[in-house]
């Protein structure tokens, strides 16, 4: 069965990259930290601090890395199981790059300076990679990523017990990417035949306009 593609591969890839971290407090009690996709609204979720949020930001076409030619392989860049003898061509796909802001939540100061830490390892400024497999998972690729920007964001936010203490780290990560030709081809796809028929009743699956 095919895996997902653009973008979204890339926000599971992301999403599976920062599980399993965990912190620990004054008392030495151990939290597991959750990654949720947008900040967790307390009405739909439980904010269980500490937490880290991924929100996408930005999608950048990277002309300054963008090639002209053409491939030839089996598989169809890993989109279509290999079929005997034949060869699939196409162009060079578009190059892309996806920015994402990685933000983690904490408390206490302990657990902020430790996920500050360990996120500082998993996104370094410069030979950071993120797993992405292909779209049959029969490969797993390696996309490039940057650290582009660091910020705190410190503050309070009313809670049921008042003002409380609300410690964040804001990241800013460039993931590598590109759109393959058959991701383009389905997102655009040509008009090969335009029908008129002046018939009042229009064949079974289609509707008058």
């Amino acid at each position: 069965m095919p895996g997902n593609q653009f973008i979204i591969a890339e926000d599971l890839a992301l999403k599976g990259y920062l599980q399993g971290m965990e912190v620990s407090d004054e008392k030495d009690s151990t939290r597991s930290v959750k990654v949720w996709f947008g900040y967790p609204d307390i009405e739909v979720r439980n904010q269980e601090f500490p937490f880290i949020t991924i929100d996408l930001i930005d999608v950048v076409p990277a002309n300054d890395r963008q090639h002209q030619g053409q491939f030839y392989d089996n598989d169809f860049r890993g989109t279509i199981p290999p079929t005997g003898s034949s060869v699939y061509y196409y162009d060079i796909p578009v190059a892309y790059d996806i920015v994402y802001q990685v933000t983690s939540h904490a408390r206490h100061p302990r657990q902020d300076r430790a996920l500050m830490f360990m996120l500082l390892n998993k996104f370094p400024s410069k030979f950071g990679k993120l797993p992405v497999p292909n779209q049959l998972g029969t490969e797993i690729g390696y996309r490039s990523m940057f650290l582009d920007g660091f910020t705190k964001r410190d503050g309070v936010e009313e809670d049921t017990g008042g003002l409380r203490r609300i410690l964040r780290n804001a990241l800013t990560v460039r993931v590598i990417s590109e759109m393959s030709p058959q991701e383009a081809a389905n997102a655009f796809p040509l008009v090969a035949n335009v029908l008129i028929d002046n018939n009042t009743t229009p064949p079974p699956g289609y509707t008058p306009v």
